[in-house]
């Protein structure tokens, strides 16, 4: 009896490593139809060779196979659905997913998550630590997807981002991801009536953290800008669709998504007082760690969702309005502000064009809604404030993308409103310190101004802090010749023409006889300091560019110690310019000397003006 049991064990196993032999002959030659025969119609049964068959379908399961043999890639593809339906599914698991360690054929990818799929929704309920194994390696071909380009387009121009093959082939993995991960969110999720949601849930906390891991990589880097009003619902981007697939999936799993933030950053401070107190009290934390070994052991091994993730959740919530309906209201707009500020900071730090946009973005969407002076001058303490203030203008002067430069400039003018008086005039102060572009400095300038005006406006008194010793101390950084008459004029243009335009303006607003902004009392030095050596660079600066204007107008070389052409573009020196363009750019530079002499004339005149009738009303008086 044992004799004919040990035989038909051996026929069985023979027949099993026959099948087994046909099917990788089948599968080599890509013979359909014998593959259909030998696993479909005789329904094929022993599992013991499943697992290599499973390896073997789903190594085939290739885009070169797709392309060149479109029958044989459906046939394996119903093979491996009949191995799935009738194999051991913890078997089979780990067989499929040692096909996926090649992060280089998407289409193999996308067909192991298929069966993957299948497979763990035929496990039992308690599949947590096949999830988790799964996701790992599953996330792992998504991380390997390049970072897409800097490409620096433009407002409309951006949607020729989606013809990048690199966000196509991103927002192709992504959104079959979210469909593979949809069902095992959909068991756990706050709106399915037929389970008691727990946010605590081992299968909760894993979806969301991989889930999390997809904003991290590759969201953080995809335009997912949508304007309702202005593009119709069918204009919208692979990249936006990823965005509100991950959303409604993630908001199904954290029913308040600031709570979760909140968390993550609570986590980050907690960690970073426990290293603090690590390095200042190295005895005393030896002695901690005897005592409380578990509560470090949480700190230190709890992996911490990273920031980028964090930052790019805030953004698709506060400033793309997704999700905002598990966000509470119970937070005021300054609150939410300071509370963004890091994650602002790192998105305007990052040089890729579209997360910059994300904080200038999240930025104007914050900001804008704060009334002018809900700040005051103490909250400058927290360094995050004049962080935010320099990346605007860096981006400013900076960003080679046009659109982000332009939108950064109303940024800037609003951010000084938001302090009090106090607050703004410490700021001002920082940039004319600080900054030495000379455009920004002329712009900021020109707010100052703006500012200046409104308080005289208003009829304040002289004490104000916008006036008086302040303001003189405002025009000592701003009203400088650094090299005298060998100033280079052009470079310094935009501070200087504000400069003027500023004491144009005060000489008419501020009669000497008044003095209200104390601005007279600083005069005989502007004489001195700034327009006498102004008045100079201007005269040689005319001369030395009439001189090349004449050289060029004549085909004669320029003399390189007056001056050199060039045009840069990112960063590159391309050829020289052409006569005519040459011509139009000295042409250019005198326009600009011509102006500057002209309001300096002007602003002379007028203060000789003032100063001559104050003079008559004091003889009169006498």
């Amino acid at each position: 009896m044992d004799h004919l049991l040990d035989t038909e064990v051996m026929e069985r196993a023979a027949d099993a490593e026959s099948a087994l032999k046909q099917i990788k002959e089948c599968i080599k030659f890509k013979d359909s139809k014998g593959l259909k025969t030998v696993i479909l119609e005789h329904k094929l049964k022993d599992q013991s060779v499943f697992w290599e068959i499973a390896s073997e379908l789903t190594a085939s399961l290739t885009e070169e196979n797709l392309e060149q043999s479109e029958y044989f890639f459906e046939t394996c593809q119903r093979c491996m659905n009949y191995i799935i339906e009738n194999g051991n599914p913890k078997e089979l698991l780990l067989a499929v997913l040692e096909q996926a360690d090649c992060f280089k054929d998407d289409q193999k990818f996308k067909c192991i998550m298929e069966s993957v799929q299948k497979i763990l929704l035929k496990l039992p309920n308690k599949r947590h630590h096949s999830l988790d194994i799964t996701l790992g390696t599953l996330s792992a071909h998504i991380e390997a997807i390049p970072k897409p380009k800097d490409h620096n387009l433009d407002h409309d121009e951006r949607k020729l981002l989606e013809m990048d093959s690199s966000v196509m082939r991103a927002t192709d993995v992504v959104l079959c991801y979210l469909e593979f991960l949809r069902p095992f969110v959909e068991e756990v999720s706050v709106r399915n009536p037929t389970v008691s949601f727990s946010k605590t849930s081992p299968q909760v906390q894993l979806l969301m953290k991989y889930l999390l891991k997809v904003l991290t990589h590759p969201l953080y880097y995809l335009d997912m800008t949508f304007q309702p009003k202005e593009q119709e619902e069918r204009e919208k981007s692979y990249s936006r669709v990823c965005a509100e697939r991950l959303m409604d999936l993630l908001t199904q799993l954290c029913p308040n998504l600031f709570a979760l933030i909140e968390d993550e950053i609570e986590k980050r401070t907690r960690r970073a007082r426990l290293k603090k107190k690590e390095r200042e009290e190295k005895d005393e934390e030896n002695a901690m760690e005897e005592d409380n070994d578990d509560n470090v052991k949480d700190w230190k091994e709890d992996k911490l969702i990273p920031e980028t993730s964090l930052a790019c959740l805030s953004y698709l919530v506060l400033a793309e309005g997704l999700g905002l309906d598990n966000m509470p209201c119970v937070y005021n707009h300054k609150f939410m502000l300071r509370f963004n500020l890091s994650f602002i900071k790192s998105f305007l730090e990052d040089p890729h064009s579209i997360v910059k946009l994300k904080g200038v973005l999240l930025l104007e969407k914050l900001m804008f809604v704060i009334p002018p002076m809900t700040f005051t001058h103490y909250e400058l303490d927290n360094d995050y404030y004049k962080d935010i203030l320099n990346l605007l203008i860096s981006t400013m002067t900076h960003c080679q993308n046009k659109d982000i430069r332009k939108s950064c400039v109303p940024i800037y003018a609003n951010f000084f409103g938001l302090f009090s008086f106090q607050g703004r005039h410490r700021l001002y102060e920082t940039v004319f310190n600080t900054c030495k572009h000379s455009g920004v400095v002329g712009h900021t300038l020109s707010l100052y101004k703006e500012q200046v005006d409104s308080l005289l406006k208003q009829g304040v008194s002289s004490d104000n802090i916008f006036l008086g010793k302040n303001l003189i101390r405002i025009f000592k950084l701003v009203s400088i010749i650094p090299d005298g008459a060998t100033t280079d004029l052009l470079e310094n243009s935009d501070r200087i023409l504000s400069v003027l335009n500023f004491i144009r303006y005060l000489v008419l607003r501020d009669k000497p006889a008044t003095n209200q902004t104390g601005f007279w009392d600083l005069f005989p030095n502007l004489e001195k300091d700034f327009f006498g050596p102004l008045r100079e660079a201007i005269i040689l600066s005319k001369g030395h560019y009439n001189l090349d204007l004449e050289d060029v107008r004549k085909g004669n070389p320029l003399p390189t110690e007056h001056t050199e052409f060039s045009v840069n573009v990112g960063g590159e020196r391309l050829g020289g310019v052409s006569r005519e363009q040459q011509l139009q750019v000295i042409e250019s530079a005198l326009n600009t000397f011509d102006m500057m002499d002209s309001i300096l004339s002007r602003t002379i005149e007028l203060a000789d003006s003032q100063k001559r009738l104050l003079k008559g009303n004091q003889t009169d008086n006498k």
